[in-house]
């Protein structure tokens, strides 16, 4: 819009900011990342910044900003939250992914391009001829960006396979297997399980939406080609895969594919490995719902460790009265005068008395 304009003498007096405030405040904007949730449903924010205070579980203070709907900037105070938010993850609300890209405090945000999520996927039965790290990754390459390769990762089930860490492309059709063809042999065909992944259609394997809201919502079972039979064992997951269980958590219910959803098609119900959590205390299961209660460690409760919420929104505070701490305060019962006693034991002694 400005490039069409001929700008006056008072508009062409731009400001000079010198090298030095232009360095300090470069450096001001460090660990910074936008963020989107891969959804076309509406949601309240409050819910969302709570949902991923506990979820995150970050060490020092971090604040995030609403840009429009569905947008928000960030900003964590350490290199070890840094790390926690964009290498960890996938990170999920209410089924759907949530989607960072490293942000330099000057671009528009709105030109920040939002549509992978990091995810852990395992390729079985690669047998060991051909577990090479060029091979392994041009396999890979089939899933998205590879970004690292276990060639011999060894899950609790005592299954060994090739584990790798993609860069996936929310709009594109999960993929299910990948092929090798040795020349003048014949061609090999391994299949590919996901370690937690948000929803995703089971007609076209789109990750944002299930099948009753592909096209008009009316599938055959036949053309249901995805579904949880991708979803890798939990307790063959990789220890830094979010979701994973420390002990039983409260209230529950699950979010995305593999991240503790109820036994159906395909599901896996068998015992979760002991979670590993890097810098704090591990968490109980960071899929649950955003009011349900988070313990961890004997009942500690994890979140609003250092959350600025800026904007429209009020800063939270904890308390009973916090969402997150849905447990109300104990009711304490009022003490009886003597006078009052001395009525009650009365009362008592008429009751016992024969007709």
């Amino acid at each position: 819009m400005l490039d069409r304009l001929v700008l006056k003498d008072d508009e062409l007096d731009d400001v000079i900011l010198p090298r030095e405030d232009f360095i300090s405040l470069k450096e001001e904007a460090r660990w910074m990342a936008v963020v989107k949730v891969h959804t076309t449903k509406q949601f309240s924010n409050q819910p969302f910044f709570q949902k991923m205070d506990v979820a995150w579980g970050l060490a020092r203070k971090w604040t995030i900003r609403p840009v429009e709907d569905n947008l928000f900037v960030l900003q964590v105070s350490c290199l070890g939250d840094w790390n926690r938010v964009m290498l960890e993850g996938p990170w999920l609300f209410r089924q759907m992914g949530v989607m960072l890209e490293p942000y330099d405090g000057m671009a528009d945000p709105l030109a920040v391009t939002l549509n992978h999520i990091l995810v852990w996927a395992q390729i079985r039965g690669v047998p060991p001829l051909f577990r090479k790290e060029a091979i392994v990754r041009d396999m890979a390459a089939r899933l998205g960006e590879v970004l690292g390769v276990d060639l011999y990762a060894l899950g609790a089930s005592g299954t060994s396979f090739v584990r790798v860490r993609i860069k996936l492309d929310v709009n594109k059709p999960l993929v299910r297997a990948v092929g090798l063809h040795p020349e003048g042999q014949p061609k090999l065909r391994f299949q590919v399980l996901y370690e937690k992944l948000p929803r995703f259609c089971d007609v076209c394997g789109i990750l944002g939406h299930g099948d009753m809201e592909c096209g008009d919502g009316v599938h055959t079972e036949e053309a249901k080609e995805y579904g949880d039979w991708m979803m890798a064992p939990q307790e063959d997951w990789h220890p830094q895969t979010t979701g994973v269980r420390r002990g039983p958590a409260v209230g529950s219910s699950g979010g995305g594919r593999g991240g503790g959803r109820a036994a159906g098609r395909g599901a896996d119900t068998r015992k979760r490995p002991t979670g590993v959590h890097s810098g704090k205390a591990s968490q109980g299961d960071v899929d649950a719902e955003e009011n349900s209660l988070m313990l961890v460690d004997g009942g500690e409760k994890r979140g609003q460790q250092g959350m600025e919420v800026t904007g429209d929104l009020p800063a939270l505070t904890p308390g009973p009265q916090n969402p997150l701490s849905p447990i109300k305060p104990p009711v304490m019962k009022k003490q009886r005068t003597s006078e009052e006693n001395k009525m009650q034991a009365g009362s008592n002694e008429e009751c016992r008395q024969d007709p």
